[in-house]
């Protein structure tokens, strides 16, 4: 792995750039539009657009453009809102073109498993919420430790991780006590599962939180499985300003991403110096 594999490394701005986040604005835009003009769920546009579970009634284009739709003003405030809190944490990572999957990954997702388990009964899905809820996914998985204020939890913050865990969780248990029955948590769940995937396959152990990541066992080491490199607080004997090896130079930057620039000795210092320079050279 070399210095401009990392993460850290390759985005020179880590709040996004604002050609990025215009995604999340147009995909906002596209919903406020399709709500003020096709909202009434009783329309028949609407109902050629929304997700209906009879089989005589199901269009196969339902299963995205559903996604785009909302019953009510709280309905699409709220997914709204969540679209870009979350979504202005993940962008940074994913970009425009993959966050533009993640949500449409999210509306397929979520709405295959509604449809799968509710077929043939007869009730119309419409909403944004797995998109909503891929994008969530993709913000705990990659950004865990940001931290949120929750209403009716004004002095607990949490993790973004927990929150999700959390928020998993009251959505199961919604579902099996048959509370909120106008509430798909299945099209939620498979949205989650949805996004879990996707950003599984983008960025697999990069995540810095994996929900089925097995757990290391007190006083193991996560880089294990990597070469050993033993640092160095001075020059060694005949060093001569050797070039800098793979292994020393992913040594070095596992000790920064740990540790921080600012454990590096002066000769490590040097060494990522160097190794810079080589790069640069080539």
């Amino acid at each position: 792995m070399s210095l401009y594999d990392r993460d850290y490394m390759n985005r020179e701005n880590p709040s996004g750039s604002s050609n990025d986040r215009s995604i999340l604005w147009i995909l906002i835009g596209i919903n406020i539009v399709l709500y003020l003009f096709i909202a009434p769920p009783g329309s028949p546009m609407c109902g050629r657009l929304s997700l209906h579970c009879l089989p005589e009634f199901f269009r196969p284009w339902q299963i995205i453009t559903a996604g785009f739709l909302h019953s009510g003003f709280s309905h699409i405030l709220f997914n709204m809102w969540g679209l870009y809190l979350f979504g202005t944490l993940v962008i940074p990572h994913t970009g425009r073109h993959r966050f533009t999957w993640l949500y449409l990954a999210g509306v397929l997702s979520g709405n295959l498993l509604f449809l799968a388990t509710d077929w043939g009964r007869d009730a119309a899905l419409l909403g944004a919420s797995g998109a909503v809820c891929a994008v969530m996914m993709a913000a705990a998985t990659l950004e865990p430790e940001r931290k949120f204020f929750i209403i009716f939890m004004p002095f607990t913050p949490l993790k973004t991780s927990t929150l999700i865990v959390c928020y998993t969780i009251l959505e199961v248990l919604m579902m099996l006590s048959g509370g909120q029955g106008n509430v798909a948590h299945l099209a939620h769940l498979g949205g989650f599962i949805g996004g879990y995937i996707l950003v599984k396959i983008w960025f697999g152990r990069r995540l810095a939180w994996d929900p089925l990541r097995r757990k290391t066992t007190p006083g193991a080491s996560t880089a294990s499985a990597r070469p050993q490199y033993t640092f160095r607080q001075t020059p060694p004997a005949g060093d001569n300003s050797k070039p800098v090896s793979p292994a020393e130079l992913d040594a070095l930057l596992d000790k920064v991403s740990r540790e921080g620039i600012n454990s590096l000795s002066e000769y490590e210092l040097a060494r990522l110096r160097r190794a810079r320079e080589e790069m640069r050279g080539k």
